[in-house]
């Protein structure tokens, strides 16, 4: 059996800082706007460097998250590396950013529970409920438009580091060919 060699988290480092000026440009000639773009943009990098779909190894994305890195283990364990589920380009973002999404209301809960069996005189201090309603009250408020170019630029990213997987795996068979 041949093992097919994938590309190093440099080289999708790489084609993530390169794809950034030209994801920035192709948004701002679509939407005609700086902010949108910025985010499209911004969200692409942090799915190219920390959101991709090498969160499924241990991997540099997977490596760069540090102590919060505990959080992707159960995604680790779940999802089969370069599956559809991980790597596809439809479900891939979709998926991570489901999971994340419920990883953050489950550390929500484990807060607001260790919150509620602090003593009062510690709980007094810190009004968690009060913080976490301000919380929920601004992302409410944030514009849909935004929320889609979020995870536009989200998908962006772990698109082209799925391509890139593809087209390196498509050349070094074909290079083997010849």
């Amino acid at each position: 059996m041949c093992k097919v060699f994938m590309p190093t988290a440099r080289a999708h480092d790489i084609i993530t800082v390169t794809l950034a000026p030209p994801t920035f440009a192709a948004t701002y000639l679509l939407t005609r706007s700086v902010d949108l773009s910025i985010i499209v943009t911004s969200a692409m990098l942090f799915a190219g460097f920390m959101f991709g779909p090498d969160l499924d190894i241990q991997s540099k994305q997977y490596v760069r998250w540090g102590p919060l890195g505990f959080l992707w283990w159960p995604y680790k364990v779940v999802f089969r590396h370069r599956s559809r589920f991980s790597h596809g380009i439809l479900l891939g973002t979709a998926i991570r950013v489901l999971y994340f999404a419920v990883m953050l209301l489950l550390l929500v809960g484990l807060g607001l529970l260790i919150y509620r069996l602090l003593p009062p005189q510690v709980s007094e201090k810190v009004n968690l409920p009060l913080l976490l309603e301000q919380v929920w009250r601004t992302l409410r408020s944030v514009e849909s438009r935004y929320l889609i170019a979020a995870f536009l630029g989200l998908w962006w990213g772990a698109t082209s580091h799925t391509l890139t997987d593809w087209l390196h795996g498509l050349w070094t068979s074909t290079k083997k060919i010849f």
